[in-house]
């Protein structure tokens, strides 16, 4: 994946390229000397797109879009222009531990207040194309605190008991990407949920 280089599209760079890399995701920023499977081009107006316009202006593989977490999303997705299924898993204590999972890409983590959890989850899910989503919640300390703070943002959840997320916890590569043991818990709790789950 060839990316732009202006200021706020290498924060999100940042943030996000460990996890993805972690996962395959390549992500460069030549857009000449490269063979990229999709190309998000430099904004309009700009010195960098002046500068690669004629060499990404013929190709199909390019993605124009302002905002640049929304152009990771759809790259990262490319060929199809939204993704089929979003699964947040979340993992309630002290702070909240999340996931979130795009076709099974682990595309967005994080710890935060389980307070804020909602607000965190439904921008998120705003920049992201999707199709279907849910949201698993586990039973752990802070789960009411967490399930008010989704609620107040207009996300319904699911719930599972932690107990068996325990048992569950797969030895499967995608969890070593993760070095909180929070957001590991999180993501068992999405797999678990998405198979096994109460409705709320």
């Amino acid at each position: 994946m060839c990316l732009r280089g202006d200021y706020e599209a290498i924060k999100i760079i940042k943030s996000k390229k460990d996890l993805l890399e972690k996962q395959g995701i390549l992500l460069i920023n030549d857009y000449v000397n490269s063979e990229a499977s999709v190309i998000i081009s430099p904004l309009r107006n700009t010195p960098e797109y002046d500068v690669y316009y004629n060499s990404i202006k013929d190709l199909k593989n390019v993605i124009y879009e302002e905002d640049p977490e929304v152009a990771l999303f759809k790259a990262i997705v490319y060929p199809k222009t939204s993704f089929n299924h979003i699964i947040v898993g979340i993992d309630p204590g002290m702070l909240c531990g999340y996931v979130i999972l795009g076709d099974g890409i682990a595309i967005g983590e994080g710890k935060v207040s389980c307070n804020s959890i909602g607000n965190i989850i439904k921008k998120d899910l705003e920049k992201i194309p999707h199709i279907n989503k849910e949201i698993i919640l586990g039973s752990g300390e802070g789960w009411i605190t967490a399930g008010n703070s989704l609620l107040r943002n207009g996300l319904s959840y699911k719930i599972v008991r932690e107990e068996e997320v325990a048992k569950f916890m797969p030895k499967t590569p995608i969890f070593k990407i993760f070095k909180d043991k929070d957001v590991r818990s999180a993501m068992a709790i999405a797999l678990r949920g998405s198979r096994n789950w109460m409705d709320h």
